[in-house]
């Protein structure tokens, strides 16, 4: 009798312990009507930062100053040379020394420069700025490394698509995004299987962010498809019969 109670226990303990570890469709399944209120959320354009390194192109009748800007190109502006944003926020230019653009938008950046520039060359000077490396990381239970942004705004689902989507073992009610904001670096926890996402301010990537999809508590003994839950059952009985066979010869 006090055998087949333990024989009960055990089997109800690996009973509770395989169920509570099986990958369900709730736990992967993105966009489903779990109420985060991420949102309303309104999208700024991406400000320059220290370390960011931008592009620029200078477009003008004045020759000289088109080789000097262009790498040795003509006036057409068929080159883009460029320049990394020291710590303090500065660039150097031929012409201009510190520039200050931090914080500025492309756009903002591209006027600037533009105005700044015009006292040393024609008045139909204009200058285009763009990204010169744009990049952003991923760790954890995804694809992981440095990976490019393939263009101009990137949401969340498309850059961990570009890693290879996320493994069964990755914890999705709590990915991170570690984002520098003014100056200081400020973590993001969100859960990606709600649809809320996407009116917040996690749907869109922005350059230098880092992706971490922490995995699951427990992964180590979660069960990701029918064929392992019965190797589990199959290995679980196999071992309370072993058990039973050596209990009754004693």
């Amino acid at each position: 009798m006090k055998l087949t109670h333990h024989i009960t226990y055990i089997l109800i303990s690996i009973l509770a312990l395989t169920m509570s570890s099986c990958v369900t469709n709730y736990t992967t399944r993105y966009l489903q009507k779990i109420d985060k209120d991420y949102g309303p959320y309104v999208e700024e354009e991406y400000r320059l930062k220290p370390q960011d390194e931008i592009s620029i192109r200078m477009f003008t009748t004045d020759a000289d100053a088109s080789k000097l800007f262009n790498g040795g190109a003509q006036s057409n502006g068929a080159n883009m040379v460029s320049y990394k944003i020291y710590d303090d926020g500065t660039i150097d230019l031929p012409y201009l020394k510190k520039v200050k653009v931090e914080g500025l938008t492309i756009r903002e950046c591209s006027n600037f420069l533009t105005e700044k520039l015009k006292d040393y060359t024609s008045p139909d000077l204009f200058v285009k700025v763009t990204m010169a490396r744009k990049v952003y990381y991923v760790i954890g239970e995804s694809g992981k490394g440095e990976m490019p942004f393939y263009k101009d705004k990137l949401n969340i689902f498309e850059a961990l698509a570009q890693c290879g989507d996320l493994t069964t073992q990755a914890d999705r009610r709590r990915i991170k995004i570690i984002r520098k904001v003014d100056g200081q670096e400020k973590i993001i926890k969100f859960d990606i299987r709600s649809k809320d996402i996407l009116d917040s301010e996690f749907y869109y990537i922005q350059p230098n962010d880092i992706i971490y999809v922490p995995q699951t508590p427990g992964s180590f003994f979660k069960i990701t498809s029918f064929s392992s839950f019965l190797g589990v059952i199959t290995s679980s009985l196999t071992f309370v019969l072993l058990v039973v066979q050596y209990a009754t010869q004693k």
